[in-house]
């Protein structure tokens, strides 16, 4: 009873950590908008997202100007004072060779917005010049297609990469959040009776380990809540999860991360010291676990996906085997130092 009290105290004082409370309006916002942030960022690097240009052709390319409308140069100084006028969006310079090899030489604004704007539908009118040239020698391209259980479906581009932006970029961004969360709260919750003096007035009434356990087990509901709400956002934008799995694959992410930030608790115990080394620490080890498979965060995105594999099964009980020692670290050093 002691441990709920204080694990209800300390979530009560919750209003008062403003960048605690900045950092969970960020999740909500990026979970409640993840179907347009994955829209988005397809649209601004797909090349199947098409809009119109205009493009300033310099050279003789009957085939390239059968599959998009040109305004034609004689020469390229010419071209690019178009371009630098805004008259046309992109100069290519081609000299066109069926039967060899091409050179395309592309010029592009050097403003970025603009630029971003123009590539991929420049790319993917070159991709289309690309398939021409080699239909005209006869040589074969690459089409994916889909088996739906009746016939063959075409996949069209930009699929796998929406695909990909949503599982492998904002699921893990999500997780790595609410462990960043979860981590820094811990931290502030535990130095702030040190900075305050109030610790050993708590010890007063409380054990130890009511003590240590209050505190964690405010985190702990506060992860999970922070969880139940960005996977709820993913499901409410229509984007398929795998909710169980990926719940206990997040939950084994977050005990990483709060083990560590108890680990800095005990070495520290002022706030700024412990959460300088704690963002010191995880920077590195984020990174690591983003490049690495298998790894915590890997193991998060195939449970989103329902694959489950012996990294999956092993991330639960290898984050409790290291939780509890950094535990019961704690309290044997909040013993030392007021008993």
């Amino acid at each position: 009873m002691d441990a709920l009290k204080i694990a209800k105290k300390d979530l009560k004082a919750l209003t008062n950590e403003k960048t605690i409370i900045l950092a969970i309006l960020l999740l909500l916002a990026i979970s409640s908008l993840s179907k347009i942030i994955a829209t988005g960022l397809t649209i601004l690097y797909s090349p199947s997202v098409q809009s119109e240009i205009r493009v300033g052709l310099v050279g003789e390319a009957p085939l390239f100007e059968s599959l998009t409308p040109c305004l034609k140069y004689k020469t390229l100084d010419s071209a690019l004072l178009a371009l630098k006028k805004g008259e046309v969006d992109a100069v290519l310079l081609i000299n066109e060779n069926v039967s060899g090899t091409n050179y395309v030489d592309v010029f592009i604004p050097k403003e970025e917005i603009k630029s971003v704007r123009i590539i991929p539908t420049l790319r993917k009118i070159l991709m289309e010049y690309q398939d021409r040239l080699r239909a005209e020698r006869g040589i074969p391209t690459l089409v994916i297609k889909a088996y739906n259980g009746k016939s063959y479906v075409e996949i069209p581009e930009g699929i796998s990469l929406q695909f990909e932006v949503i599982y492998v970029v904002l699921i893990p961004l999500m997780v790595i959040l609410v462990g960043v969360i979860s981590s820094i709260y811990v931290i502030d919750i535990f130095c702030e009776e040190f900075e305050r003096n109030t610790i050993e007035l708590l010890l007063c009434c409380v054990s130890t380990w009511n003590l240590v356990v209050g505190k964690i087990l405010s985190a702990l509901v506060l992860s999970i809540l922070l969880t139940i709400f960005w996977i709820g956002g993913l499901i409410a934008n229509g984007i398929g999860i795998d909710i169980l799995p990926t719940f206990a694959s997040s939950l084994s992410f977050y005990l990483l991360m709060i083990s560590t930030a108890l680990l800095t608790v005990v070495k520290f115990r002022r706030r700024a010291e412990a959460q300088f080394v704690f963002s010191i620490i995880m920077l590195p080890v984020i990174l690591s676990l983003i490049l690495l498979n298998p790894s915590p965060l890997t193991s998060v995105i195939k449970s989103s996906l329902s694959i489950v594999d012996t990294t999956v099964l092993l991330s639960v009980p290898i984050s409790l085997i290291l939780f509890f020692p950094s535990l019961i670290l704690l309290r044997r050093s909040l013993e030392l130092a007021f008993y």
